[in-house]
């Protein structure tokens, strides 16, 4: 009866209250999200507390810091805050109804067919939704998800931090390329031992803890020794530094089909490619998403292409 009495009595409000003040980390920075004093914020903390009977909110840190029985209100309230959004998708129990707008961060030149079809049915299933699209490199994205940046992000990530969410969307296999003024572009029966001493171009992200370092890793452990004649962050220009001949450099595949150089890059060996870097999509573990954002996780994630293929709906 104790746990009925509070059920009936407790004010979503307080618990709406603590959710802001934990996501922004002071009371101050709450009761600007929330358009509020301060003092209004602090006694809605102090409200809870005492239908809780528990203090929940350590004071004089920064950011403010949750006791115990703090956090357990505050996964229950984020329970509930979900289930109460969740009620804006059952107007109707159409997905056509769903509106709003969506940021995203993208990392440059991400191809996949899974990444692109699915834009094709989301588009189709939600018309009413906006994306804004950012370009960014995976670093900065990270940097800005984890800054609770009200986004999602899309991109390379190998050393995930701890306050971010992530779920793998799919893998782009690098290979080894030559281009059309490179001598290897018209040499015949090559095998990996013809690239020892080759130059390369290296994207910055190869170094050794970053985001494309496996692909180091594989030059190191075949013994592919050969200087590094051009460093770049941008994968367009690797493309032009490798077409133009000043050196051979790995490249995402399904990138190379998408571009005009295709017919100008030749693919070398292994024939089995240097390494799979994986795309994942992130989010931050601390900021409540969206309906709509989180419909879009559920639905990239889930996505089949067998099951969704776009051409069935034509």
């Amino acid at each position: 009866m104790i746990e009925q009495k509070l059920a009936d009595s407790l004010n979503w409000t307080l618990l709406h209250v603590l959710i802001v003040i934990y996501e922004e980390g002071s009371v101050s920075a709450a009761a600007n999200r929330l358009n509020i004093t301060q003092s209004a914020v602090s006694q809605s903390l102090k409200k809870l507390e005492e239908k809780i009977e528990s203090q929940l909110v350590i004071r004089n840190t920064k950011p403010l810091k949750l006791t115990p029985i703090g956090h357990y209100c505050l996964q229950v309230a984020q329970t509930i805050f979900t289930e109460i959004t969740s009620i804006e998708a059952m107007k109707g129990c159409n997905s056509h109804l769903l509106e709003g707008e969506i940021k995203l961060l993208v990392a440059s030149r991400i191809h996949n067919p899974k990444y692109n079809d699915f834009l094709v049915y989301f588009k189709k299933k939600y018309p009413n939704i906006t994306l804004d699209l950012i370009v960014k490199s995976s670093r900065d994205i990270l940097n800005d998800i984890k800054q609770k940046n009200p986004a999602i992000g899309i991109c390379l990530g190998r050393h995930t931090p701890e306050i971010l969410n992530q779920k793998l969307l799919f893998e782009q296999r690098f290979y080894l390329y030559c281009g059309y003024h490179h001598p290897l572009f018209s040499a015949s029966n090559l095998s990996l031992n013809d690239l020892l001493q080759e130059d390369f171009i290296a994207l910055v992200s190869e170094e050794i803890g970053d985001v494309l370092s496996p692909i180091t890793l594989f030059k190191e452990a075949n013994g592919l020794t050969g200087r590094v004649s051009a460093y770049t962050n941008n994968l367009d220009e690797a493309v032009r530094l490798i077409y133009t001949g000043y050196g051979i450099g790995a490249l995402p595949d399904q990138f190379i089909a998408a571009t005009y150089l295709e017919s100008k890059l030749r693919r070398l060996p292994p024939k089995e490619g240097v390494a799979d870097i994986p795309v994942h999509i992130f989010w931050h573990k601390h900021r409540m998403l969206s309906l709509i954002e989180a419909k879009f996780i559920e639905e990239i994630v889930e996505f089949d292409i067998a099951v969704n293929d776009p051409s069935k709906n034509e």
